[in-house]
């Protein structure tokens, strides 16, 4: 069976629509191993970092929610949450530190942080569903699979359609030279290599052993759109007349529903230009009264006729239009003169199939008999199995078509082999009526009848748009070569027709005996051509697509059957074809491209979180612009950290007076300059203690206000001077006053610290706050 690695399969790799999932959601990209490992390799990595951006947008979020209007409101433990979120900068580091705070906070205070908790359980739960998220990033942007493997489209250079010319010699057999003859012996030999190939696969795909639930045990089962076709078995009423059915009547319908030409057959198609097909068979072993003629099999009952004379049984159902006979079947005794290894080579079960189709006009078949008015069908095609078996069976068999019941004495050493059974008629009938529909997606239908007829309905033909008839004719040759009777005759010239043959032997004197059969042996029978009809149809619609359906030499590159196409409908039919394949990936663009946009966008928003949450407030006109974010950033407060360490501590003096005395030329005096300075203000008992990591430091807007006292220009009044008033202004830090030299390091008296350093300035009182600011 073709599939992807075959040169017949021609796997498309670009873009092309998959008609099940619709115009949209259907768009499908096809990209052999390299180019998709390419492909899913670089979405996973897409994906993380949408992850990482996605994470700054969830920590933003959390950072604001749980900010305070001001920070002097906030705690110490909720001042090093801030931080984390802040600075942070992957999920799982912000998972681990929150943890570590919600421990650490449990253990110095006692209490447990849920909210540090909830965090990082957050936190590390969001960098799971990302890893995860990665890892089945190739399942979310796959297609799906058909019968297990990536659809992909088949476009074969070998699909086409039939030259008339070959055609008809191969159908008529009528060849009147050397190469006509070769063609057609080319053609029936591919026939029936075809039918081996669908009896292989139905025995791999539709046994009931061959699968359990969904799972096929075979890997041919996972190269059709579909592993197989289902039907429903059912009982039915005889189709024939009463007197040709069995007092007991027992009737078997297999009905295979509607049949999609995409969602089954894999022609890939829009809904508008879609066929269904359906097919009901109807069968039961017929009442052979009066209807088998000449040798009863009689002759066989006596097992020491050593020299028997040849005999024949007839069967008479219409008379055979091939044959020019009256009785549409004959069989005669010849395994009577079967020597000790005849047997060895002959088939254990003899069947013949004939087949009349229904009257239709016009007629486009021939059929093999004229059936006689109590079996002849005026809706549907018929077909007659002959059965005959020369052997013997070592117990009664029930069934009606298979029927054994006359006991024959035999010298043997092994009890169990000296009582056998005969059949009870020399051959034994069973009839099957087949009928066949077509309907399109508008439920214009041609209602079941036979394959004729079924092509006559002109309603129906009108109806079909130039795709649907192209698809009509492919489902209409693939529905002829696979109907029970083409399947059964196939199987009776080249293969083992019935399972009961499976269960013969023969002995070295060149009997034939078999064990005893179930009572329905017939209808497991029937369920077995089936079978290898529904995959000879599958089959055949996909040889159609891929070229595989006529003949080829080996030396031409290509088939003299099939032509390239040249109609519009017939180039679509071959670009659209729907196989599994193994070895090549098939992925959903619109699901690729919601992945990159989605992912567009959040890296977008990541990068610019900060403006955005501006323009939300503006938005929502917030009053209050909070700066927290910015103040909790840790490149900041490493700055100032960087400051305050590398800058002299500042002394916190004043003038014992809140003047200087200056003389006539702006100087101080001797007295002045001689007075020692003296410290006004004794340090806090209740400063924190002394910096040590990055996250102990106090909020930003007390370093600002320190940092703004010690920059403001600082007007002295002096007013001493009689009638002269000087102002004088000096920059702070006063180390940076023109002249001036470091201070000495002063000897503080005890209870006196010099962090921090404070400066009261005159006419100011040192406030609350500035009592507990610390750097």
């Amino acid at each position: 069976m073709a599939d992807a690695l075959d040169p017949v399969a021609d796997t498309y790799v670009g873009i092309w629509t998959d008609w099940s999932k619709g115009p949209i959601w259907g768009l499908t990209w096809t990209l052999p191993p390299t180019r998709a490992t390419v492909l899913t390799n670089s979405l996973t990595l897409f994906i993380a970092f949408s992850g990482i951006q996605l994470w700054a947008i969830v920590r933003y979020a959390l950072h604001q929610f749980c900010s305070k209007p001001t920070p002097q409101v906030r705690t110490p433990h909720l001042n090093k949450e801030q931080i984390i979120l802040r600075n942070a900068g992957s999920d799982l580091a912000t998972g681990w530190l929150m943890l570590n705070l919600g421990w650490s906070s449990r253990r110095s205070t006692g209490k447990r942080s849920l909210r540090s908790y909830a965090i990082g359980i957050t936190a590390i739960t969001y960098a799971v569903l990302i890893m995860t998220a990665g890892i089945f990033s190739s399942q979310a942007i796959s297609a799906g699979t058909i019968n297990g493997n990536p659809p992909t489209l088949s476009r074969s250079r070998y699909c086409g359609v039939w030259n008339e010319t070959y055609r008809e010699i191969v159908e008529s057999g009528a060849f009147s030279s050397m190469e006509e003859l070769d063609l057609y012996v080319q053609h029936i030999g591919k026939v029936a290599h075809n039918v081996q190939l669908s009896l292989e696969y139905s025995q791999a795909c539709y046994l009931p052993e061959s699968h359990t639930a969904d799972t096929y045990l075979s890997s041919t089962c996972n190269t059709l759109k579909v592993p197989r076709l289902e039907w429903a078995s059912r009982d039915g009423n005889c189709p024939f007349s009463q007197q040709m059915c069995l007092d007991e009547p027992d009737v078997l319908v297999l009905d295979t529903g509607d049949i999609d030409s995409h969602e089954h057959l894999g022609i890939n198609s829009n809904p508008k230009d879609r066929l269904k097909y359906r097919r009901v068979t109807t069968c039961a072993v017929l009442n052979t009264t009066g209807r088998i003629t000449g040798w009863d099999g009689s002759s066989n009952d006596d097992a020491n006729n050593t020299s028997p004379s040849k005999e024949t049984a007839f069967a008479r159902f219409g008379p055979s239009l091939y044959k020019q006979t009256e009785w549409t079947y004959s069989y005669t005794n010849f395994a009577s003169f079967y020597d000790n290894f005849t047997a060895q080579v002959m088939s254990p079960y003899q069947l013949d199939v004939e087949h009349a189709w229904a009257p239709a006009d016009p007629a486009w078949s021939l059929s093999d008999f004229e059936p006689d008015p109590d079996i002849a069908q005026d809706d549907a095609d018929l077909t007659l199995f002959f059965l005959s078996f020369p052997g013997m069976y070592l117990g009664q068999v029930n069934d009606p078509w298979f029927s054994a019941h006359r006991q024959q004495q035999f010298e043997n050493p092994l009890p169990f082999l000296q009582n056998r059974y005969a059949r009870d008629d020399p051959i034994s009938t069973m009839g099957c009526t087949e009928q066949h529909s077509f309907c399109t997606h508008g439920g214009i239908c041609t209602g079941l009848s036979g394959f004729d007829q079924m092509q006559n309905v002109d309603e129906f033909n009108l109806a079909l748009t130039p795709r649907q008839n192209a698809t009509f004719d492919r489902m209409l040759r693939a529905v002829a070569t696979s109907s029970i009777f083409t399947t059964v005759e196939n199987l009776v010239t080249n293969n083992v027709p019935l399972i009961a043959s499976n269960m013969t032997m023969s002995g070295k004197s060149g009997a034939v005996i078999s064990p005893a059969l179930p009572d329905e042996q017939w209808k497991i029978e029937l369920s077995y051509w089936h079978s290898i009809a529904m995959a000879q149809l599958q089959r055949t619609i996909a040889q159609w697509a891929t070229g595989q359906v006529a003949p080829r030499f080996q030396d031409e590159s290509e088939s003299r059957f099939i032509l390239a196409p040249s109609e519009a409908q017939d180039r679509w039919f071959c670009d659209n074809f729907i196989l599994p394949s193994q070895n090549f990936e098939s992925f959903s663009l619109m699901s690729i491209l919601l992945i990159i946009l989605s992912g567009v966008l959040v890296i977008v928003c990541g990068l610019n979180i900060e403006a955005l949450g501006r323009l939300c407030r503006k938005c929502i006109r917030r009053s209050v612009v909070r700066r927290d974010w910015e103040w909790d950033d840790m490149l900041l407060l490493a700055e100032d950290e960087k400051e305050t360490t590398n800058q002299p501590p500042e002394k916190d003096i004043s003038c014992e007076s809140s003047i200087f005395d200056l003389n006539d030329t702006g100087n101080l005096t001797d007295e002045k300059k001689s007075r020692h300075l003296s410290i006004r203000r004794k340090s806090s008992q209740a400063l924190p203690r002394p910096i040590r990591f990055l996250h102990e430091i106090p909020p930003r807007t007390q370093r600002v206000e320190r940092a703004s006292k010690r920059h403001s220009r600082i007007s002295l009044s002096v007013s001493e001077l009689g009638t002269h008033t000087v102002n004088q202004e000096v920059r702070a830090p006063r180390e940076n006053i023109p002249g001036r030299k470091k201070p000495a390091p002063l000897n503080l008296p005890p209870g006196y610290t010099r962090h921090p350093p404070y400066v009261e300035y005159p006419g100011k009182e040192a406030s609350d706050g500035d009592s507990d600011s610390w750097i």
